[in-house]
């Protein structure tokens, strides 16, 4: 008898680390939050950076984030909970948007079932009453009553995947580990401008 054997997937290896540049360790946090308390925002240019790298790295087990600061004017502990934060309320959203998606998917699923059965099933009447009917006709219902299990169908089956990425995404950035270094030169012009792009 023929052994079968189960290919298990790899989990994620190694580690990935993003390097930022700043001239104020205080350019990472959001200046125009007013809260002075924990969860203080991060600055929108820094997490969009932050998002932009640490996608290209999905396949990594392990997520750094290295902070180059010449000043700090900022905690690094405020950093490091700016982050849990912001994140986390993000990681939070995505999963009520997911939840959402699925139950209107659902919902639509249920009346495509609906329509394509109302459809499918007027055809079958018109056919034993008449015999024939407009070709017209014929194929509008034929088309209305797949073109109601399409849209339903594709939610259900592609549309929640970069919903589930960009969760995935979130919940990962909010556990990355922040660290906190001497500011250094960025090994290349290009990475320099683009790791300033927080700004004061």
């Amino acid at each position: 008898m023929r052994e079968i054997r189960h290919r298990r997937r790899k989990p994620p290896s190694g580690a990935a680390t993003v390097s930022i540049y700043v001239r104020d360790l205080a350019q990472m946090l959001n200046s125009l939050d007013p809260s002075p308390f924990w969860d203080r925002d991060l600055d929108r240019d820094a997490a969009q950076f932050i998002e932009e790298e640490f996608s290209e790295k999905m396949s990594a087990g392990v997520w750094h984030l290295h902070v180059h600061a010449q000043e700090r004017t900022a905690a690094a502990a405020d950093l490091q909970a700016a982050m849990e934060n912001y994140y986390g309320r993000l990681a939070g959203s995505q999963r009520r948007v997911l939840r959402e998606h699925f139950w209107m998917a659902q919902v639509a699923l249920a009346g495509g079932v609906l329509i394509f059965l109302i459809s499918m099933g007027v055809r079958g009447i018109a056919y034993r009453a008449f015999g024939t009917m407009p070709l017209g006709l014929d194929e509008g219902l034929i088309i209305l009553a797949w073109l109601a299990l399409w849209r339903p169908a594709e939610a259900l089956l592609y549309e929640w995947v970069p919903l589930y990425r960009k969760r995935r995404l979130f919940e990962r950035l909010a556990a990355v580990r922040v660290s906190v270094l001497p500011h250094v030169q960025a090994p290349e012009a290009s990475s320099v401008q683009r790791a300033h792009s927080p700004t004061a």
